[in-house]
């Protein structure tokens, strides 16, 4: 079929090294943007304007870098349905987190015991947008894309999901067992996100949700930041591997499942619709590749 808008395969960059430096430079960047505003307006709504400020730097400097850089690879950002991707991302987000909830309930780690009279809705937030985007442009959006032209789909997944789980070591009680349930759930689950729509959307919703829910509506911690006092009061109890522990409920065996199942899912459609491919081997096999992705639309 043809189409005026560019393949949805990222396959058609260059300096995919500096690309690569770009990202990490990009990274620390936002994430100083968002401190400084934070620090500058020392209340939730500091926090909440600080992740605003560090996902609008991630996102232009996105542009930046798969624009001016990377000569406007595949879509990334642009195209119709966007709207559509990220308001899927979200809904999945809360299925997710709320089915992962409602299955501790049955085994009795999870008991709502009220209504917070004082939730605390500012902090959650940020932790969704802040993480959800300037997270999700890095490790997609730069790392997973530049490393699927390298390597190939699978092996850039893998490697993607590793860097994004040992990332997550430096936050407060994390542990090896942790970084890898994040490898194993959320690396996977938005990696293939990426993968499925060669874009970020469906991935940032999904990121933005499952912060979100987690500590604004459960009062759960977030990879092992803190419990967060939420709209629900609720009391946890039962081994680690039921609850998450200081994880977080992402860091329950019953989340890492459901994530993973919904990342394998992911993936056979992304499979199915010839969106997972092997690495670009010169301009001919770069060619091949896109004439492979165009008869599969």
């Amino acid at each position: 079929m043809h189409t005026s808008l560019p393949l949805p395969v990222d396959r058609g960059d260059r300096r995919r090294g500096l690309q690569l430096l770009a990202g990490i430079a990009l990274f620390i960047l936002a994430q100083a943007v968002m401190m400084l505003v934070a620090r500058l307006v020392p209340t939730g709504w500091g926090l909440l304007l600080g992740a605003c400020a560090g996902a609008l730097v991630a996102l232009v400097g996105l542009l930046v870098i798969v624009g001016p850089l990377g000569g406007r690879p595949g879509l990334t950002l642009h195209g119709p349905g966007r709207l559509a991707e990220l308001g899927l991302g979200l809904a999945l987000g809360v299925g997710l987190i709320s089915l992962s909830v409602g299955v501790i309930a049955l085994f009795g780690g999870y008991r709502i015991t009220g209504l917070e009279a004082s939730p605390q809705l500012l902090v959650p937030l940020a932790m969704g947008v802040g993480a959800g985007v300037v997270e999700e442009v890095v490790f997609r959006g730069v790392l997973l894309r530049v490393l699927d032209a390298w390597l190939g789909s699978w092996a850039a997944l893998a490697l993607s999901s590793l860097l994004f789980g040992l990332i997550h070591l430096t936050n407060p009680g994390a542990s090896l067992i942790t970084a890898l349930a994040l490898v194993i759930e959320a690396g996977i689950l938005l990696g293939a996100a990426y993968l499925l729509t060669r874009r970020l959307w469906l991935a940032i919703g999904l990121h933005i949700a499952w912060n979100t829910v987690q500590a604004g509506i459960f009062s759960s911690a977030v990879s092992g930041t803190g419990r967060q006092n939420g709209l629900l009061n609720a009391q946890m109890h039962g081994p680690a591997w039921l609850t998450g522990g200081e994880m977080g409920i992402e860091g329950s065996l019953v989340s890492v499942l459901l994530g993973l199942a919904a990342g394998v899912v992911m993936l056979v459609l992304a499979a199915r619709r010839g969106r997972l491919l092997p690495p670009v081997r010169g301009e001919r096999a770069r060619r091949t590749l896109e004439a492979r992705v165009a008869r599969s639309r």
